[in-house]
């Protein structure tokens, strides 16, 4: 069972994502800003973030900055309903940029294949990373 974090302004699609995923047999914590999704990433031990990019305040790439400088092999996930608007530096970082308009199996192909494959690259468990992304002892 993996641990996944769901950022986004919406809390319908919080709700839809968090039914999916934990039908799925995840566990899901949900955020609905940045500043509260990089506080639950701090307290609890995460797998994957699903990020939307579009957010009032604190944005998802202003999110994923946070995310990548305390937590470099966490795999973000972004959501977005605008993927052309997403800057390159966050494309290189994230693990996929899926639309919003292309559905939810897209979403859950690709958070099941983060699962199976550990979610943690092998240079990053080298480097000492949990598959939390958090640095192990």
């Amino acid at each position: 069972m993996a641990t996944i974090l769901c950022i986004d302004d919406n809390r319908s699609m919080l709700e839809i994502h968090q039914a999916l995923l934990e039908s799925k047999g995840h566990r899901v914590l949900i955020a609905a800003d940045g500043p509260t999704g990089i506080a639950l990433s701090r307290q609890q031990a995460i797998d994957a973030v699903v990020l939307d990019f579009n957010m009032p305040g604190m944005d998802g790439h202003q999110v994923a900055q946070v995310m990548r400088q305390e937590q470099p092999a966490l795999p973000v996930v972004i959501w977005s309903g605008y993927p052309h608007e997403i800057p390159e530096s966050l494309r290189w970082f994230a693990y996929a940029v899926l639309h919003k308009g292309d559905g939810l199996e897209g979403l859950l192909a690709v958070v099941e294949s983060l699962v199976r494959a550990g979610g943690i690259s092998k240079e990053a468990k080298a480097r000492g990373i949990s598959a939390s992304g958090r640095l192990s002892a």
